[in-house]
Parts: C-alpha cells; structure tokens; sequence
C-alpha cells in the first residue's frame, strides 16, 4: 500500500498492451506518476509514440504514512479504529503523517488545472496513476470509494464548451479475454 516501488505483475503487461491499444489511435500526450507500477503500464504506450510520458509527482498514490509497506489486513489488525473508519468514511480520516482525502483532492486538482491548460486543441492528456487519484478526478474526497475504478481501466475527463466533463469512466472492454480480474 501506498508509495512502494512495486512493479505491475507479469499478468498485468497483457493489460498495459490493451490500454496501449487503444489509446494509441487518439491524439494524447503522455503524463505519469514516478511509481513503477503506473510507469510500467504507461510503457507500452509510450514504446508506440515514441515518447516517454512526463512524470508528475503529484499523481503519485496517496501518501498513507504508517501503513505504507502493509496489507490491509496487518493494516485492520495494527490500526482497527482507523481502519474502520477508512473503509466506512475514508473522507474523516485523519492521522498523524497521513494524506487526507481533501489533501489528496487539492494535490490532483492543482495537477489537473495545469494539465488542461497546457493541452492543445483536439488531443488529450493520458495519465497512468493509481485508484486514489482517479477517484480524485473532478470530484471530491466525498466521492472516494462511490466510484469504481479497476486495474488498467481508462477514465476520461475533457473539456466541453469550456466546462470539465466525465467522459468515460471504468471502461475496461479492452480487458476482455485476457482472462483477469480488474
């Protein structure tokens, strides 16, 4: 949990070559968190651009302070309070050295300003980033947990008359028949 560097597993790169697919045939450019696991799934993309993807901290996972390094499970055992209240009001959740969902909020919600603005007309920007922060996409730390978003996953969020939109959300067709479970 948290800011690991962990790879993406071996039965995963399948996954990343389907997002690569698709996204591909669309006009973008290439944003990533500095985790290895979202710069191994922005790799196979960005092998077919010909372009490495600019690495932005600030889609990095959130930063869950003494849990890092734990499973749910030592997590739910170590911190039962806590933890209880992560899984039932994650958006409460406050603890010494621990991200706040609002924190998080703000810190994709800078990222964001600026990657719009720097867009050109007609492309779009690609960012290979982590559960937390996509839950984090447009809305607010009350929404954490009320969307659903799986591994490898593409959601879509674009500019439309000048108003940010939800253009697709979860989309995980690509997926289909590689025998995973997002």
């Amino acid at each position: 949990m948290g800011w690991l560097e962990e790879g993406i597993e071996p039965e995963w790169v399948p996954a990343a070559a389907a997002v690569a697919d698709v996204l591909a045939r669309e006009p973008v450019d290439l944003v990533s968190s500095p985790l290895t696991r979202a710069l191994q799934t922005a790799a196979p993309l960005a092998a077919r651009l010909s372009r490495q993807p600019i690495v932005d901290d600030r889609f990095g996972e959130l930063r869950v302070g003494h849990w890092e390094g734990f499973s749910e499970d030592e997590i739910a055992e170590r911190w039962t309070e806590q933890w209880q209240r992560w899984r039932s009001q994650p958006q409460a959740l406050e603890m010494e050295g621990r991200e706040t969902l609002a924190d998080l909020h703000a810190r994709v919600a800078g990222a964001l300003e600026e990657l719009f603005a720097e867009l050109v007309d007609g492309r779009a920007a690609v960012v290979f980033t982590h559960d937390a922060v996509a839950w984090a996409l447009g809305t607010g730390p009350e929404v954490y947990r009320h969307v659903e978003v799986a591994n490898c996953s593409i959601t879509t969020v674009g500019v439309v008359a000048g108003v940010r939109r939800l253009l697709r959300t979860n989309e995980k067709s690509h997926l289909d028949g590689l025998g995973l479970d997002p």
